[in-house]
């Protein structure tokens, strides 16, 4: 009897050393941040940003709670080959209340195949929802070379002389400028409810239109010592349902291409950009195609410069300066410039303080308007390490905003000829 009670009993033990290894296999990545802030002028924190700007300088100038939360593991591997899952689901709330619902979108559900293609040593063939090569400028926020949706591709082949990726991706937008069904205008709607932002929306009877991409890229051309070149060219098109066409004055497609040139600089970087995009690529800062639009015809021309370099042992300081001119048909482009600089100083390798100073001009085609913000932020932080990009962060901030025409990032409301000082302490992670 005493035997048999042991053999269960090991057995027991055995399975849940075989579970909790399994469990511990997984992978947990992420990002987030939170936080609390009030408005000198009164009521709960506001966010400056420029009107017509698309993005704002983001230290102590951040009015939600967003996180997205990845879990990825490897579902396989045989000698240098591998299957791995990975999936991302983000949750923004506006951070008001201590119960707030939200939708959760589900941004990643992909897998990635590697050194699978014998002849391909070293690709990865990939296929999902998936955060693709993704391009940005940190203290704004700002991807301007980001192509991420539902997809697939072939990324990273080795040419000797760089690596080749290709892929294809998918975005939809609502309705469209011109439904037409077997040559009737359709004018018709019907309303849907967005899964993106919660709202409903009015839709065109013929439902959304589909907007395909289709990206080539060379990586890793060393052009100079310490410096390597990024080429690409994304192409994005309008694809209708059967029986649908698109209103005359559609821009239906477009190209964005980009030059990056990236430069090991002071133990960090240096990247210099610089992109042309027309029609339905001028919609989207990173490189989604809006091809049912009847308002983005025209031709985009961005060129930036931005990085984080160590000045001394105690300091370190990110950057930005960038000039962006969309000019289209109907007049309703702008031209957008921006300069921006965060230095840290570290007292201890686990404590330090940031200044962040950033400059808004954006002046509008249609009525020569301009719209000015200068925002500054003092940051006193307590960070899991002594790098500029050591996170989590827990910082307590103050940030004085003022503008001729800025947009309230927590209202959307825009306001004229104002200023105001914002206060308050914020977590920010990734893991």
């Amino acid at each position: 009897m005493t035997i048999n009670r042991k053999i269960p009993l090991a057995l027991a033990i055995t399975s849940a050393i075989t579970f909790a290894s399994s469990a511990f296999a997984v992978d947990f990545h992420g990002y987030a941040r939170s936080g609390i802030g009030w408005t000198g002028s009164g009521g709960d924190q506001m966010c400056f940003q420029a009107a017509g700007a698309q993005t704002k300088y983001r230290l102590g100038n951040e009015c939600e709670t967003y996180a997205e939360i990845k879990l990825g593991q490897e579902l396989w591997s045989q000698d240098e080959m591998s299957f791995y899952l990975d999936t991302n689901v983000a949750y923004s709330v506006q951070q008001q209340n201590d119960w707030e619902s939200t939708n959760p979108a589900f941004r990643e559900m992909n897998v990635q195949a590697k050194n699978v293609i014998k002849s391909l040593p070293g690709a990865t063939l990939w296929a999902g929802k998936r955060f693709y090569q993704r391009h940005d400028v940190h203290m704004m926020d700002f991807y301007y070379w980001d192509i991420s949706g539902p997809g697939a591709g072939l990324e990273n082949i080795d040419l000797g002389f760089g690596k080749l990726s290709v892929a294809a991706t998918r975005n939809t937008e609502a309705g469209g400028s011109g439904t037409f069904i077997n040559g009737s205008f359709d004018s018709s709607y019907s309303f849907e409810l967005n899964p993106d932002n919660g709202e409903i929306e009015r839709v065109g009877k013929g439902g959304k239109t589909s907007n395909d991409i289709f990206d080539v890229r060379l990586a890793g051309l060393a052009i100079n010592q310490g410096g390597s070149l990024e080429l690409g060219v994304t192409y994005g098109r309008a694809n209708t349902k059967e029986g649908f066409t698109l209103d005359d004055k559609a821009s239906k497609d477009g190209f964005l291409l980009t030059a990056e040139h990236t430069q090991s600089l002071m133990d960090g970087f240096n990247k210099f950009v610089v992109q042309y995009a027309n029609d339905s690529m001028t919609s989207w800062n990173g490189g989604h195609s809006e091809g049912s639009k009847t308002s983005n015809n025209g031709d985009m021309i961005r060129v930036l410069n931005h990085g984080a370099v160590k000045l001394h042992r105690d300091w370190e300081m990110m950057y930005s300066a960038m000039y962006q001119d969309i000019s289209l048909d109907n007049d309703g482009g702008n031209k957008w410039m921006t300069a921006g600089v965060r230095p840290m100083y570290k007292w201890t390798p686990i404590m330090s303080t940031l200044l962040e100073v950033g400059y808004d001009h954006v002046n509008q085609e249609s009525n020569d308007e301009n719209s000015d913000l200068f925002k500054v932020t003092l940051a006193q932080q307590w960070q899991a390490g002594d790098s500029i990009w050591s996170r989590p962060a827990v910082r307590l901030f103050t940030t004085y905003g003022s503008s001729s025409s800025w947009t309230d990032g927590a209202t959307q409301r825009v306001r004229f000829n104002q200023d105001d000082i914002t206060f308050g302490a914020q977590v920010e992670a990734w893991w």
